[in-house]
């Protein structure tokens, strides 16, 4: 089979089509595609980054360039959303450190009102122009990615985690209004994203994943009305141990689930014809490890059937350049051992 284009590798994965070798992508998780290293390589640095197109693309595209990941990804912080909608931001000061959403101001359902002009909000239109600038720059030859919140999360925070958290069982009826509330925010900014040029969207969720069993009830409904309106290549991110609803998240109709789990091949046999995003530890081998562990712990994720090799939460701000390096070529290292 001949070389594809990263391109084409990353959609053929996604889509189930016929791939030369696995695609190695931060396309999801909650963690970005930036490190420190990456900004002082560029001379363009956090937060303001966060708030400048040109800049935020141009640290997106060095992503991969000085790491040999096979996809661009913006934005990289998660507090879009919350501050369109009120909420008070923590910006951080350092090139390690990124922004945190502080005031809460969403308390009651007569609270919930859906800004007009959403989309010319906050830093949605600064985002949208990263996009652009992206499908002109690597459109053709890279996947675009970008994120969206989903509802359950975006919900905790606008409320605040501490309180949202315990609402599903003090509060149902009104926890199904925050998100239903949430689930057309996420919708209608995800469709903006691919009108912008963005090739898959990545829906975290991770504070989804703290809720169990509830799961069933409070996030996959919204999570799959979400699924139902965005027409282009998507993916689920939830954190931690999923081991327990990953059964519920392949029926929520995404392309591909971003998650942390010890055995792909079991959780292939749970998901079906779903595609699996992992399983390189974003926060211990990553972050901390040297390179011959993150090969080790590739190599056992490739073996394992995953579609996409990824770090399983993005990349930390303080992840060394080397270790990421290293999965690209424990990549290609399993493939050149099987010819």
């Amino acid at each position: 089979m001949r070389d594809l284009s990263l391109r084409e590798r990353v959609f053929g994965a996604l889509r189930g089509g016929k791939i030369d070798k696995t695609p190695v992508t931060s396309v999801a998780g909650c963690g970005g595609t930036v490190n420190v290293d990456i900004q002082k390589a560029v001379g363009t640095y956090w937060p303001e980054a966060h708030k400048d197109a040109e800049k935020m693309a141009r640290l997106a595209i060095a992503g991969h360039e000085l790491t040999g990941i096979e996809n661009v990804r913006v934005p990289f912080d998660f507090v879009i959303e919350p501050e369109v909608l009120g909420c008070d931001i923590k910006w951080g000061e350092k090139p390690d450190s990124l922004p945190s959403t502080l005031g809460h101001p969403y308390k009651t359902s007569s609270d919930l009102r859906m800004p007009e002009n959403l989309l010319e909000r906050g830093r949605i239109p600064v985002v949208l122009e990263a996009i652009r600038i992206l499908k002109r720059e690597v459109g053709e030859t890279l996947p675009i990615a970008s994120t969206v919140l989903a509802p359950f999360t975006l919900a905790g925070e606008i409320v605040g985690l501490t309180d949202f958290i315990i609402w599903p069982l003090t509060q149902p009826e009104k926890t199904k209004k925050f998100v239903e509330f949430c689930t057309e925010i996420t919708i209608e900014y995800a469709k903006a994203q691919y009108e912008a040029g963005s090739h898959i969207i990545n829906v975290a969720d991770p504070t989804a994943g703290l809720i169990g069993p509830l799961f069933k009830d409070f996030a996959k409904p919204y999570l799959k009305r979400v699924a139902e309106n965005l027409r282009g290549m998507k993916v689920l991110h939830i954190c931690g141990r999923t081991d327990k609803i990953l059964a519920e998240m392949a029926e929520t109709g995404f392309d591909g689930l971003s998650i942390e789990v010890e055995d792909i091949a079991a959780a292939k046999s749970i998901v079906g014809e779903v595609k699996i995003l992992g399983n390189v530890s974003s926060g211990k081998t990553l972050s901390l490890g040297k390179p011959e562990d993150v090969k080790a712990e590739a190599r056992k994720a490739i073996h394992g059937g995953v579609n996409l090799l990824e770090p399983n939460c993005g990349i930390s701000p303080l992840t060394p350049v080397e270790n990421i390096k290293a999965m690209v070529e424990a990549r290609d290292e399993y493939y050149a051992d099987k010819c």
